[in-house]
């Protein structure tokens, strides 16, 4: 509903337009002679002759912002007294982008209101108010031509095109260079710690004006974050804000330019950059031993992945060993295996960038200690090295053979009751297969073969391990269970177990 239909006209007064205020006050019918003949005389005497100073298309764009017609121009917020709410002036933002509900009225906005008494303002007072009010209605008039839809994407695409995001943009690649390469734990292998905690310290002063914009702002794909935005209007100012609640961050427009929550000296800051990435390539060229440790490990990787089929094997066996329920004697160990899992950890760039800061800080190396391990990897590398992993095969076989268990062996005890490796497969089966469906008492009751009315109506007892633990008291049983969830076989579920991937090759796969 527009305002219109909810105002009300005096004729001593066509330049404004009366409107009541909150959800108990919906209707103006009179205003009293006290208001109309002091305060309401003075307002619309003002407007009048600030009118005259405006176009006739200001004039109709006001009016088609606030859906008025004839003379009016001006809202006044009148009490259900018909007095003046306050000063009875409102700030635009109250009507912009709104529709009103007859059954609810017109909301009173506490931070768009002027609190002041009119009868205690000068006329030069109140004309420097009412000027300062007419231009706010005129912004928002022009700022209403506009869908809050299409300014959100216009203040977007204007945040592109700031120049700080546009420098940024173009140095990408070393900004966030910068960044990984304060992170790496490289730092602590290359020489000249004096110069690399000056680095440190200077890319603290360096990255502030990139770290002040959100990651999801400054190096999204297309205009600021994907999140949902908020758009501010704030009339006196002449600004619009752009928030985005996730990221807690604005940017704001005044003046049909784009400006974000902190400024920076955009000349020195791009000085700033070139700076430390020069310093940093200084340091660099003083560590070529640490960076050629690195090509090494890059061929290292290289030529252990001749031998890929042979490792996945390895790993297989060794996943298999993991999930052993009891290891019996020590599990074999091998500097294959540690290197072929530090190789596997490790993430090195393919292609080697120019800049000495930009390629090393790709590199990602799960301990440094892998550095001073080269010699030793080149030299395992340079036996035969198929004949070394089928060995270790043979090793890891034969330790898995030697620690499976029989159906009778005992897995553990539980309050003194001896809880057999058959009966824990048994228990991984039922769970297996019911995942989810049954409490944790239900599948007690069937382990220990308690047929209640509820397990013969769901034909439980009819499961292959209904009564597998028919020799244990029902609370063993549940405690049983628990046993399996803390050794890492169970986990909880709202109702019930389900396996972890430690006990799945313990089941089998029913058709």
């Amino acid at each position: 509903m527009a305002l219109r239909d909810l105002a009300y006209i005096h004729n001593d007064f066509p330049y404004l337009v009366f409107y009541p205020g909150g959800k108990k006050n919906k209707g103006v019918r009179s205003i009293p002679n006290k208001v109309r003949k002091e305060s309401l005389s003075r307002i619309h005497t003002i407007i009048e002759r600030l009118v005259r100073e405006r176009t006739s298309e200001e004039v109709a764009a006001l009016q088609q912002f606030l859906q008025l017609e004839g003379q009016s121009l001006l809202p006044v917020l009148l009490d259900k007294e018909g007095e003046l709410y306050h000063s009875g002036l409102v700030k635009p933002e109250v009507f912009l982008y709104k529709a009103f509900d007859s059954e609810h009225g017109i909301p009173i906005h506490k931070e768009y209101l002027f609190e002041t008494k009119i009868s205690m303002m000068s006329n030069e007072q109140l004309e420097k108010q009412l000027q300062s009010l007419i231009q706010q209605y005129m912004y928002c008039a022009s700022i209403h031509q506009t869908s809050r839809v299409e300014w959100i994407r216009a203040l977007e695409k204007r945040f592109e095109h700031h120049p700080l995001v546009q420098f940024a943009h173009t140095k990408r690649e070393e900004l966030q260079a910068v960044e990984r390469m304060n992170r790496s734990n490289l730092l602590s292998q290359l020489k000249y710690p004096e110069d690399l905690s000056y680095w440190r310290h200077r890319v603290e002063i360096v990255m502030r004006p990139f770290r002040s914009i959100p990651t999801d702002w400054l190096w999204s794909e297309g205009d600021a974050c994907e999140h949902e935005k908020e758009m501010y209007v704030y009339s006196g100012q002449e600004e619009l804000e752009l928030h985005c609640e996730i990221c807690d961050y604005s940017v704001f427009m005044k003046d049909d330019a784009l400006r974000l929550e902190e400024e920076f000296d955009i000349e020195k800051a791009k000085k700033r950059i070139h700076t430390i990435e020069r310093q940093f390539n200084e340091i660099a060229e003083k560590n070529e031993g640490v960076l050629d440790k690195i090509k090494r490990l890059d061929a290292i990787q290289q030529k252990s992945s001749h031998y890929e089929q042979e490792w996945k094997e390895i790993q297989s066996l060794l996943g298999k060993i993991q999930a052993l329920p009891k290891h019996k004697e020590n599990q074999p160990t091998s500097k294959w295996i540690d290197l072929f899992q530090a190789i596997e950890a490790m993430d090195l760039p393919e292609v080697e960038h120019p800049s000495p800061l930009v390629w090393p800080s790709y590199v990602e190396l799960p301990n440094v200690s892998m550095l001073k391990r080269v010699e030793e990897w080149e030299e395992l590398l340079n036996q035969d090295v198929s004949n070394e992993l089928n060995h270790l095969k043979m090793e890891l076989v034969s330790y898995l053979e030697g620690n499976a268990m029989t159906r009778e062996e005992e897995f553990t005890k539980v309050n003194k009751q001896t809880f057999y490796w058959g009966e824990v497969e048994q228990v991984l089966q039922f769970v297996h297969d019911t995942s989810g469906v049954y409490p944790a008492h239900t599948i007690t009751q069937v382990l220990v073969g308690k047929a209640t009315n509820k397990i013969r109506t769901e034909q439980l007892d009819k499961a292959i391990q209904f009564g597998a633990m028919e020799d244990w008291q029902e609370k063993d049983a549940m405690k049983a269970l628990k046993s399996l969830e803390k050794q890492g076989f169970l986990k909880k579920l709202q109702k019930g177990f389900a396996l972890t991937d430690q006990a799945v090759p313990y089941i089998e796969e029913t058709p």
